[in-house]
């Protein structure tokens, strides 16, 4: 399999005012742009299992940045930088068939909240994002399937869609229960390289909840090929039990 339909970035997107998303961290591994994350309290991330799977060196050379907003300004008074000291993959995490793929990465030290560095919030278990509910997906992924990564921290609306009609768009995968889809019919929006790991963002009541995890997509934004996420719901109780 391809490597590069594994892992999404966004495509179609536009730049993000500087702290719009102040949950999104940006994960470094060996010093490279590897994959998103969520902040999701003051020492955990939410990722995507297939960013950490396989890479069994120490954590520690995960690097996360918190508040970033241009990567090549590293120097921006509103970043944070912490080591990665526990990495945690869901145990269900299959990595043939891309199903639960999440994982859980704990900062070595905690960072302290500001206006550019905030948790987002976690959905209940049965809490529900209905089809056709336009969400949002920021990252600094590749901006096309060619393209290097985005400088800038790009943001993007995509309408969710049901996973039966995700399952007919995307036959040659099993969409499970735990996965979650969204895109245009048309394309032109979406993650890619990049953005796997980062968030899939629904708002509610003027609140941002973490609804989805990139996990995969066939291409970026091609017609009729939606991106595929973790459907965070179903893994609520799991991420909760790291965050006494």
């Amino acid at each position: 399999m391809a490597v590069q339909e594994v892992n999404p970035k966004i495509v179609g997107g536009s730049h993000a005012k500087e702290g719009a998303w102040p949950w999104v961290v940006s994960l470094y591994f060996d010093n490279r742009l590897l994959c998103g994350a969520s902040l999701v309290s003051p020492d955990w991330l939410v990722s995507a299992a297939h960013c950490v799977y396989g890479r069994n060196e120490p954590p520690t050379q995960w690097k996360a940045i918190l508040g970033l907003h241009m990567a090549s300004n590293l120097s921006s008074p509103h970043i944070e930088t912490r080591l990665i000291d526990q990495i945690i993959i869901n145990p269900h995490y299959n990595k043939r068939v891309k199903d639960s793929d999440i994982a859980m990465m704990h900062l070595e030290f905690k960072v302290n909240y500001t206006d550019y560095i905030q948790p987002i919030c976690l959905p209940e278990e049965n809490q529900v994002f209905p089809a056709g509910k336009k969400c949002s997906i920021a990252g600094w992924g590749r901006l096309s399937s060619q393209a290097p990564p985005a400088d800038v921290l790009q943001e993007a609306e995509v309408p969710l869609i049901s996973n039966e009609k995700c399952q007919q768009q995307m036959p040659e995968y099993n969409i499970t229960e735990n996965m979650v889809c969204a895109g245009y019919e048309r394309g032109g929006i979406d993650t890619c390289q990049g953005d796997s790991g980062g968030p899939l963002m629904c708002q509610e009541d003027d609140r941002w909840f973490l609804a989805g995890v990139t996990s995969f997509g066939k291409g970026c934004a091609l017609p009729k090929r939606p991106g595929v996420y973790v459907r965070v719901p179903r893994f609520v109780e799991w991420i909760q039990s790291f965050l006494h």
